[in-house]
């Protein structure tokens, strides 16, 4: 029997390239095309871009920024490599506004004494790059077919309310700010700025329902799937996400 050839598009699985950019980090994810996840400070999309032309990515194949929350550490270089790549931004609709007025709301710790926690519970704004439009808005789990992608969107609120995840073909993650290392190498663990601590455990619980194996932070790892549900699943076991 004659085997069947499948393209390189179809047999390989989405390639994801980290982008460190000092405390924080960017992704490009390639596949059929390419996804931009994150964009760092402004400035940063020098480098991003430096990164892509190492990995022989042209402009022309982004065809989505998402934006994973609304902090200017994630958004600031958006409407800059919006404009090198003509690629549209998309955020969520939870953090819209933040990313609009170009301000970072103030996050106390998720590990402060309560009483504390009520004197700073109402949310400031902060100076930040200056605000940006988002081209799309994100309501639910989208899925990234659209624009060449195997993999969805998955809101994952905590760390902000509108804060979200990616979810690629093969079982890799990547989770923005929804967890964290103290240095590189560490163990997972949530970041100390949350909106809501409860909601951000609730948000990793369901993402590690769908068994990822490989996740990617903006700050620390990537660490092996099996290590994040052994510190934070309880003993439970995933289904896996792919597609």
């Amino acid at each position: 029997m004659e085997q069947k050839t499948r393209s390189p598009a179809t047999r390989r699985l989405p390639a994801v390239v980290a982008v460190p950019l000092g405390a924080t980090s960017a992704f490009i994810v390639r596949d059929r095309s390419v996804l931009l996840v994150d964009t760092g400070n402004p400035g940063d999309e020098a480098a991003i871009l430096a990164a892509m032309k190492q990995a022989g990515i042209r402009r022309d194949e982004v065809s989505l920024i998402l934006v994973t929350h609304g902090h200017p550490e994630s958004y600031g270089s958006a409407d800059a490599l919006r404009e090198l790549t003509g690629a549209p931004v998309a955020v969520h609709e939870g953090d819209a506004g933040a990313v609009r007025l170009g301000v970072d709301g103030l996050c106390f710790p998720a590990r402060v004494v309560p009483g504390l926690i009520r004197l700073v519970r109402e949310r400031k704004a902060v100076s930040g790059p200056g605000g940006i439009e988002p081209d799309i808005i994100i309501e639910g789990i989208a899925d990234l077919g659209a624009f060449g992608l195997r993999g969805r969107i998955v809101p994952t609120p905590g760390h902000t309310p509108g804060s979200v995840s990616v979810l690629l073909a093969g079982g890799t993650a990547i989770v923005g700010d929804l967890l964290s290392a103290i240095f590189p190498g560490g163990r997972p663990r949530f970041p100390f700025r949350m909106d809501d601590p409860a909601a951000a455990k609730r948000s990793l619980l369901d993402l590690l329902a769908f068994g990822p194996e490989q996740v990617y932070a903006a700050r620390g790892g990537p660490w092996p799937g099996t290590e994040v549900l052994r510190r934070f699943g309880g003993g439970k076991t995933g289904r896996k996400a792919r597609e």
